[in-house]
């Protein structure tokens, strides 16, 4: 079976569903949409998800249009390495994490790393609007980390011994905020992000064990790598 799966490079959802496939060890085909030429807006990407949005995965005649879907979907046709558990406390475990970082901490990151990324990487007059709407965004978002830093705890992975679609979902948003803090240092220092690690040493040591995981690299967002 031909498994490809159309995504944008840096796009979360899509460096999602790449880590199942990852911590799955299964193959895929990588299909990188531009973003800039608004690739995912074409007739023909339409016809795949009429929504725009990635990812989309296609298999066998069967596309999907949700990262979540995709883990799901990946988890049945690849029963080994459970990414949603493998026991019913282990399965309500990683659903409710995965949910809630679906609703709290992508908007969270996004209120974030979005204004960070757009920026020139200088730190904002403290005075201003942008700054005050800025540091309450990175309020937010710290709670989420202090969040995932105490569900975290001594485990190895969120949801126990094997990495699961809770550490999929969760690691694409620490990994933004990481590259925030390594592009835009002084504008992610001005909000208190240069101490990321010290502040949440759980979260900095589970981040380092996911990317030495087989196939992690590899599912790192392309343009990222290309500016390494």
């Amino acid at each position: 079976m031909t498994i490809i799966l159309h995504t944008i490079s840096g796009a979360p959802c899509g460096w999602r569903a790449m880590l199942g496939f990852a911590f799955k060890g299964v193959d895929y085909e990588a299909h990188y949409l531009q973003g800039s030429k608004r690739e995912h807006e074409t007739p023909a990407f339409l016809q795949l998800n009429p929504r725009a949005k990635v990812p989309v995965m296609e298999a066998d005649g069967l596309v999907l249009r949700d990262s979540i879907a995709i883990l799901a979907w990946l988890d049945s046709f690849h029963p080994e390495r459970p990414l949603f558990g493998a026991t019913t406390a282990e399965t309500a475990a990683v659903w409710q994490i995965v949910l809630e970082c679906c609703e709290y901490l992508q908007p969270a990151t996004n209120g974030v790393v979005f204004p960070v990324f757009a920026g020139d990487g200088c730190a904002l007059a403290p005075d201003s609007q942008e700054a005050g709407e800025l540091h309450s965004a990175a309020e937010t978002l710290n709670g989420e980390c202090a969040f995932l830093e105490t569900t975290l705890g001594d485990k190895t992975f969120l949801c126990g011994p094997a990495p699961s679609a809770a550490d999929a979902v969760a690691y694409a948003e620490i990994g933004r905020i990481q590259r925030a803090i390594e592009t835009k240092p002084d504008a992610m220092a001005s909000l208190g992000y240069d101490r990321f690690d010290h502040n949440y040493p759980h979260l900095a040591a589970w981040r380092i064990r996911i990317s030495r995981l087989p196939g992690v690299a590899a599912t790192a967002p392309v343009h990222w790598r290309v500016s390494a």
